[in-house]
Parts: structure tokens; C-alpha cells; sequence
């Protein structure tokens, strides 16, 4: 009790000499400051010579000085020491003058003590509030920790020649992912296992992407904005929610029927894996080859070497879906072709009429930008863009 006491006395009293100290730097360093670093200046006396010539005597500290005023400026005659300066000083016309006496040096000299004392106080307060007595040696002793049931006790283990509780680290988690139910599951367990999933994830938006009518949406969402001039509007992000929005649209009959025949029979246990995959993909394998052209698809047949492939099941998915990207980037470029033309009308009329008024400098495109915007407001591009879009695919 009496080293707690006396621990907290010391440590009050180091807090006290800090706050001391700064203060006394924060008052040090106040009096350096502009508005109390200005030396004090008096004029003593002033002796006209002339018109204007004279001189004059000036107290600029503790130093008094005697200047000579003229038309080129004050020019400094001489400095007043010992006992001419005290009896300039003395003048009764001149004001009180600082002289520095004893009592701040004093002060100082006390403040710089007391410090000092503050300062031994506290290190030994603390030098005594560190003295301790040693815990008892204990080598061998275990405390269990209980834990819920689900957690496993963590045992706490006393190191042998040392007071100090060593807790031993938990066990690392396990990661396992299950995938299906019965002789059909997929299971990924550890590190590996959980790189592998996470990669197929991945990877399954661009599998599901190129396989849909989403390719041919983008792209043609992009020759109209280029088409119109604008380069920023809409956005890339809205474009592609557009896209997005219209491929579910086109998609829905294809998800609807690969939900029905391959999700929901694997759901309820009616099919196994492998069956739901293989009905699964059987309606995107028709949408693919209903929208592709036989020319790419045959092109592709022959360089993966299946030519000979007798009906259009024994053609590889794989070969399909490299058929059907060539085909939609085809078919999107040739409805830019024909989105373009309109727009390319209305700059080759604005360019001509530009030249022909002489007006050179001006760029056609500043000025055939807003009747492009609104020729396509007035036909109501927007919804004529996605129902053609929508009404290009077969399902």
C-alpha cells in the first residue's frame, strides 16, 4: 500500500514538473514572439542646428545613442556610455528606463531548483513503485479455461522457473467446401481445394456471358453512342446495365426451361449431377446454334477437327460457343453498319452546308451534334434500338 502511495505521489509530481516546463517554454517562447520581441526606443533630446540639420539623443534599450538628423537621413555621431548615459537617462523629461536587476535572475534560479526537485521526486517514486516481490515459483501447473461446448478448452500451462501464464494459440480453421448430396457430392477441403472453387467463380460470369446475347447488346449499345458523337454519354457503366437488363430479357424463355428440366429435378433429388448438367445445357446449346451462322459454325467444326460430326449433339459445346462469339460479333458490327448511316447523313449535310456559307473554321461536329440528338429523340431511338435488339435473336 505504502509503494502504491508512494508511487502515485511520484508520478503526480513528474506530471506537475512537465506541465512546469512547458510552461515555462511556452513563456519563453511567447516573449520571442513579434509582439513582445520589439525593443523599447524613447527620444531623451532633440538639438535643432539648422532648417534641417540637429541632433538627436535616443534610448533604444539600455543603450543610449546620439544620432545626427539631416536631409539624407539619421546618421548615427555617437554612443553615450557610463556616466553620460546615466545622466541622459536620468533626464526628468525622459520615462522610466528598465535596468535589470536581481530578483529575475532569482526567480529563475528558484524555478530551475523547484524543477529539479520535482523531477528526483518522481524517479524515485517510481524507482520504488518498481520494486516488487518476485511471484512464487511454480513449475508444471495447468489451469483449464472452460469453453462452451463447441469451443474446445484452451489450457493454460505455468513455464517452469517463471510466474508468467503462457495460453496456448488456437487450432487453425478448416475450410470445407460440399458441393451435391449422396455419391454425387463434390467435396473441396484445405487451401487447395478452396483456390480451385474460388478460380471456377471466377471464371463462370465469362463462360456464362459468352454464351448468352450479351456480346451483341454491348457492342451495338457502343456503335450507337459512337455513332450519335457523344463520348461520355451514357456512360460505359449504364451501357452495360442495358445490356445486362436486355440479355436477362432475351434469356428468359432459355432460364426458364434449364430451371425446369435440369435445377429443380437436382434440387429435389430426382436427377444426378452429371444429368441435371448435361439437361442443363441442352437449351443453351439450341439458343446458340439457332443464332449462329453455318458458316462460322462450320469454319470452327473444321479447325477443332469434328467435321465429321453426323447431327449437331455431337458437335463439342465448346466448338459452339466459339462459333456463336464469332457470329455475334458479326451480326453486331453489321447492325452498327446500319445504325451508323443515318447519323453519317446528318454530318455530311452539316459539312456541306458549312462550306458552302464559307464558314470553315467552325467544326461540323459542334454543329451536327444537336440535330443528331434530336433526330434520334424524334424517332424514339432508344426503344427502336432495344426491340430490334430483342427481336434479332432466335428462341
Amino acid at each position: 500500500m505504502g509503494d502504491g502511495v508512494l508511487g502515485l505521489v511520484g508520478a503526480t509530481a513528474m506530471t506537475v514538473g512537465l506541465l512546469f516546463l512547458a510552461i515555462k517554454l511556452l513563456h519563453k517562447l511567447d516573449r520571442r514572439g513579434v509582439g513582445h520581441g520589439r525593443v523599447p526606443m524613447q527620444i531623451l533630446q532633440r538639438l535643432p542646428l539648422g532648417a534641417k540639420q540637429g541632433v538627436v539623443v535616443v534610448r533604444v534599450g539600455q543603450r543610449v545613442l546620439v544620432l545626427g538628423t539631416s536631409d539624407q537621413g539619421p546618421s548615427l555621431l555617437t554612443e553615450l556610455r557610463r556616466d553620460d548615459r546615466l545622466a541622459a537617462l536620468a533626464d526628468p523629461n525622459a520615462g522610466p528606463a528598465p535596468v535589470a536587476g536581481r530578483d529575475p535572475e532569482l526567480k529563475r534560479l528558484l524555478s530551475r531548483l523547484t524543477l529539479f526537485g520535482l523531477m528526483v521526486l518522481a524517479l524515485a517514486g517510481n524507482a520504488q513503485a518498481q520494486k516488487r516481490p518476485a511471484a512464487p515459483k511454480d513449475s508444471g501447473r495447468k489451469v483449464a479455461i472452460s469453453a462452451p461446448a463447441s469451443v474446445a478448452p484452451k489450457q493454460v500451462t505455468a513455464a517452469p522457473g517463471s510466474g508468467t501464464l503462457k495460453v496456448a494459440p488456437p487450432d487453425a480453421p478448416s475450410v470445407n467446401v460440399q458441393i451435391g448430396q449422396g455419391n454425387e457430392q463434390l467435396k473441396l477441403s484445405g487451401s487447395v481445394g478452396l483456390v480451385v472453387f474460388l478460380g471456377a467463380l471466377t471464371l463462370l460470369p465469362a463462360v456464362v456471358l459468352l454464351m448468352t446475347s450479351f456480346t451483341r447488346i454491348l457492342v451495338v449499345l457502343h456503335f450507337l453512342r459512337s455513332a450519335i458523337g457523344t463520348q461520355g454519354s451514357p456512360p460505359g457503366q449504364l451501357l452495360v446495365a442495358m445490356a445486362v437488363l436486355l440479355t436477362g430479357v432475351v434469356m428468359h424463355p432459355v432460364l426458364e426451361e434449364a430451371n425446369q428440366v435440369a435445377v429443380q429435378p437436382y434440387l429435389n433429388g430426382q436427377m444426378s449431377q452429371a444429368d441435371a448438367y448435361q439437361k442443363g445445357l441442352a437449351p443453351f446449346r439450341r439458343f446458340m446454334l439457332a443464332n449462329v451462322r453455318e458458316k462460322d459454325l462450320a469454319a470452327f467444326t473444321e479447325m477443332t477437327g469434328v467435321a465429321e460430326a453426323k447431327t449437331e449433339d455431337d458437335i463439342p459445346t465448346l466448338t459452339i460457343i466459339s462459333a456463336f462469339v464469332t457470329s455475334e460479333l458479326q451480326t453486331a458490327f453489321w447492325m452498327g453498319f446500319v445504325i451508323f448511316l443515318p447519323f453519317v447523313v446528318v454530318d455530311l449535310i452539316v459539312a456541306t452546308s458549312l462550306m458552302s456559307l464559307g464558314m470553315f473554321m467552325v467544326p461540323p461536329v459542334m454543329i451536327s451534334l444537336p440535330f443528331k440528338l434530336l433526330l434520334f429523340v424524334l424517332a424514339d431511338g432508344w426503344s427502336l434500338v432495344g426491340q430490334n435488339l430483342v427481336a434479332s435473336f432466335h428462341r
